[in-house]
């Protein structure tokens, strides 16, 4: 009964407002209502839920995107470090590096250059420059690839050689011993 008749009383007066004072109000009048309301619930709210508030922190709402964050940082890092690499910033990857505070800081001081370029490079109608930075970053990209495949084909055909070099332990075409047997299959 406790709840019961707060509840009641509070629907009848709700209706009361609905139906017969509500139609005959002016906009500006409902506006002014509408808005104190609001604020009044939001300040209820907040009164009621103090302890909840007071818990809670603005990272747990990074907490659901929080991959996504990281992704986006490694992304970052690692395209910065290629362009490092590969537009001859400090030596290229050959080199060294001496602190830890120039390895950190090297990616971003190369994009930093490329920027303040890239903001002070003037339009030019000429040819000369082979289609602008477009061209340059293609160039760099394709300079980076055949990089990555020469790489990659120098350790395939090491591996091998490698492999034919255990193989034939330095003999040509000896066929290996058959296990338990003590002689060559090719010796049957």
């Amino acid at each position: 009964m406790q709840l019961f008749l707060p509840t009641l009383i509070t629907v009848v007066i709700a209706a009361i407002l609905a139906f017969l004072v509500i139609p005959r109000t002016g906009a500006l009048i409902l506006a002014s209502v509408s808005l104190l309301a609001l604020i009044a619930a939001g300040i209820h709210h907040y009164n009621l839920f103090y302890s909840e508030y007071m818990l809670s922190t603005w990272q747990n709402g990074l907490g659901a995107n929080a991959s996504f964050i990281i992704l986006a940082l490694a992304i970052v890092f690692i395209i910065s470090s290629i362009f490092y690499m590969f537009t001859g910033g400090g030596g290229g990857a050959a080199g060294a590096v001496n602190t830890v505070q120039e390895a950190l800081s090297a990616p971003f001081e190369a994009m930093t250059n490329s920027m303040e370029k890239t903001m002070n490079a003037e339009p030019s109608t000429t040819n000369t420059n082979k289609g602008g930075l477009f061209s340059n970053a293609i160039e760099t990209v394709t300079k980076a690839a055949n990089a990555v495949v020469n790489t990659a084909s120098n350790v395939a055909s090491n591996a091998v050689k490698a492999t034919n070099a255990v193989v034939n332990n330095g003999r040509k075409n000896m066929s290996p011993l058959i296990p338990g047997l003590g002689f060559r299959a090719s010796e049957i």
